[in-house]
């Protein structure tokens, strides 16, 4: 677990870089442990970023918590959306559907 919170702190420490270091973590991501973004976070990310949206998988609390320890990407997700930023996760999400995606990642 300690080791999945390092790689996410890494990730969110280069996306905060690659966006100028103009944003702090907690204006952009829910908390230090996660690598979902605040609906702030999204937009500015979709501004720069290609990115796909779909349906969002249930929101049950093992939905959230199997998102946040399989995300390696950040990803935006409220009642009526999921923003993926991977090619890869929008692609097997379109397949699948969001839910199936998120049952087989």
């Amino acid at each position: 677990m300690e080791k999945q919170l390092l790689e996410t702190e890494k990730v969110q420490s280069k996306i905060l870089g690659l966006l100028d270091n103009k944003y702090t973590i907690t204006q952009v991501f829910h908390n230090k442990s996660t690598l979902r973004l605040k609906k702030h976070g999204a937009n500015v990310l979709m501004k720069q970023y290609e990115y796909w949206e779909f349906d969002p998988p249930a929101k049950t609390a093992g939905n959230i918590i199997s998102l946040m320890r399989k995300m390696t990407f950040p990803y935006y997700l409220d009642k009526k959306k999921i923003i993926l930023f991977t090619e890869r996760d929008a692609f097997m999400a379109r397949m699948a559907g969001a839910q199936g995606w998120l049952d087989g990642k």
